[in-house]
């Protein structure tokens, strides 16, 4: 059952309060402490309609990803990996370069392993070497070019594509 507007409120404020009073507390520990705070965050990210979708352990650059999102400044770009989970890549929605992209994919890419535990550590001179981004079947081949440029709007999806060896 969805909970209305002024009920998320009144939770927010027992929130609030309760962290307001932490100092009044003396018996709590650090880790009861540290629970109780991220059992408030989790709370807030699952209740509020701006972090909804955030996920429980958020980087202060997802949260800032997300609060551009939310006020028109950003878009989200899907990178399909194949046989691997689709990311959502957040970039700015204004003269975002083919670089800003690959930075942005970059640094999901490893947030996703890192959060999957996965010590494994790319080079990502390797991948850019080897691989263009694509969109529509166009590859993004010039890193200063806008992405608008290519038609890359909100909620596009991009790939990975092979470069192919040129023969001399």
């Amino acid at each position: 059952m969805a909970q209305s507007t002024a009920e998320i409120d009144a939770e927010i404020k027992a929130l609030y309060d309760k962290i307001k009073n932490v100092d009044k507390a003396p018996n709590m520990s650090v880790e009861e402490l540290v629970k109780f705070t991220k059992d408030s965050i989790n709370h807030l990210i699952q209740t509020d309609p701006y972090l909804h979708g955030l996920p429980l352990d958020p980087t202060i650059e997802e949260v800032r990803a997300q609060k551009a999102l939310t006020l028109g400044q950003a878009i989200v770009i899907y990178l399909d990996r194949g046989p691997f989970p689709t990311l959502s890549i957040v970039v700015p929605s204004k003269d975002a370069t083919v670089m800003d992209l690959k930075r942005a994919v970059k640094r999901q890419t490893n947030l996703a392993l890192q959060r999957e535990n996965i010590k494994k550590k790319i080079s990502w001179k390797h991948v850019w070497k080897r691989h263009y981004l694509s969109f529509d079947g166009v590859k993004l081949t010039d890193d200063n070019d806008k992405i608008h440029e290519y038609g890359i709007r909100n909620k596009a999806t991009i790939k990975y594509v092979k470069k192919r060896r040129e023969k001399k």
